[in-house]
């Protein structure tokens, strides 16, 4: 891969991402789009789209289908990642992406790494399902160029986009009624259990999540648009892989890697924005001298330091940003940045497993927490909680966790969030924090079915 020639060329494109992405998608079984909200403060405003990739690598249960050649590691997923992406590291910088592996990993994905933390139950989603793409479409917002851009020898992308087709036909989003498959009862039921745990000393905090479904005819694309435009975020995502779509607009990164720097950025505690200047200063107070979401976030920093350290060098992990407050589309957060340099030898992908899953999104200590959740939830997860992003070529890797999210197969979408629960937790609060943050993903159904794209 390093040998490989990288080819960009400018196109003369006006038209934005979205529109370009809604009038290629019908042409290709899989494609990408991922965005990023312009002015977010941690990540670039980059645009990328990819259709039809050459692979497409998924895991069930833990066995690698697709690619080619590796098959002595098909049984090992996480052994399989990182051979296949052991020759990611061609020398272009010039976007952070410049092709090569994009889509999710589900939360059941954490049971490779560590085998005794995961119930496996049916799932409709693999553990993890990745397209390789050697051509993609970069919009550099910073400079209002678009460009093509091809790793070895130029597909027909560049063509495509040329006879791009001027598409007026829309499709109507139809849902029927949401069904809560964990009901207020069955939920603050699961909290008692939690809180229990904990006053044995199990666990410090453990993440509970319940999941809402529904029936859906028509194009996702709706429920894409309507969440960008309702709920933008440093991550918005729009994966087709035919049979399954993932979309959605995550506040929170995973992982990011850029060269031998390893970061990620714990979130935890909530504050609205208020309606001015004034509310938005009271309300950062408030939070800064919450002692119980100070208390919380500290934990999870901690774990994303034990997490970190596990692949970088000794001494090397370091919190140069430490619970100061962002500002996001409608809440503010504490945010904290965690950062270290890996270890010779350590790739991307075996990074992605030391922080996987997030602590924000499972608890503290983690293994115990993530067994605590399989037994108390009794159902897969599947991307919920999991990761989405990309690993490029040029062996960065950026990703999200899959939060404020939808999933579909089937016919099928599916919502899910959760409450982190520790020892003073009400279960009745619990309850209506997850129907909360439930609430934008609602918003934006409803809304998404009542235009067309």
């Amino acid at each position: 891969m390093q040998q490989t020639k990288i080819t960009l060329k400018r196109l003369d494109l006006t038209l934005p991402p979205f529109e370009v992405y809604r009038r290629l998608r019908p042409e290709f079984d899989t494609s990408f789009m991922l965005e990023s909200a312009v002015g977010s403060s941690r990540t670039v405003a980059y645009s990328f789209l990819g259709f039809g990739p050459g692979e497409v690598l998924t895991c069930n249960e833990g066995k690698v289908e697709g690619g080619i050649g590796l098959d002595h590691l098909r049984d090992d997923p996480g052994g399989y990642l990182r051979s296949f992406t052991a020759g990611f590291g061609h020398p272009c910088d010039r976007f952070p992406f410049v092709g090569g592996l994009v889509g999710y990993f589900s939360y059941e994905f954490a049971g490779r790494a560590e085998p005794s933390s995961v119930r496996y139950f049916p799932s409709e989603f693999p553990e993890f399902e990745l397209g390789l793409y050697r051509e993609c479409l970069v919009y550099d917002h910073s400079s209002f160029q678009v460009y093509l851009l091809s790793v070895g020898e130029p597909g027909p992308l560049e063509e495509i986009v040329g006879s791009m087709p001027d598409r007026t036909d829309h499709r109507q989003l139809t849902v029927d009624g949401l069904v809560s498959e964990q009901g207020r009862e069955d939920f603050e039921e699961g909290v008692r259990t939690i809180k229990g745990r904990i006053t044995n000393g199990e666990t410090f905090q453990t993440v509970l999540s319940r999941r809402l479904s529904c029936r859906y005819r028509g194009d996702l694309l709706n429920l894409y648009r309507s969440l960008r435009t309702l709920n933008p975020s440093p991550y918005m995502f729009f994966l087709d892989f035919g049979e399954r779509i993932i979309l959605g607009s995550s506040p929170e990164t995973l992982l990011t890697v850029r060269g031998r720097e390893a970061t990620t950025y714990p979130i935890a505690g909530t504050r609205p924005l208020g309606q001015n200047a004034t509310d938005r200063k009271r309300y950062r107070e408030d939070l800064l001298q919450d002692d119980k979401e100070r208390a919380e976030h500290a934990m999870l920093v901690d774990l994303a330091r034990n997490d970190l350290s596990r692949v970088c060098t000794g001494g090397s992990v370091s919190v140069p940003e430490y619970m100061r407050v962002e500002e996001f589309s409608h809440v503010q957060h504490i945010v904290s940045k965690v950062q270290g340099t890996l270890r010779e030898g350590c790739s991307a992908v075996e990074a992605l497993q030391a922080v996987f899953p997030a602590g924000t999104v499972s608890g503290a200590p983690k293994p115990r927490a993530m067994e605590i959740i399989g037994e108390v939830e009794r159902d897969s997860r599947g991307p919920y909680a999991g990761g989405v992003g990309y690993v490029s070529f040029n062996g960065n890797l950026d990703s999200a966790i899959t939060i404020r999210s939808a999933f579909a197969s089937g016919g099928k979408l599916y919502f899910q969030s959760g409450a982190g629960i520790v020892a003073d937790s009400d279960p009745t609060r619990e309850f209506d924090e997850t129907e909360h943050k439930l609430s934008a993903m609602k918003v934006a159904l409803r809304h998404a079915s009542e235009v067309m794209v």
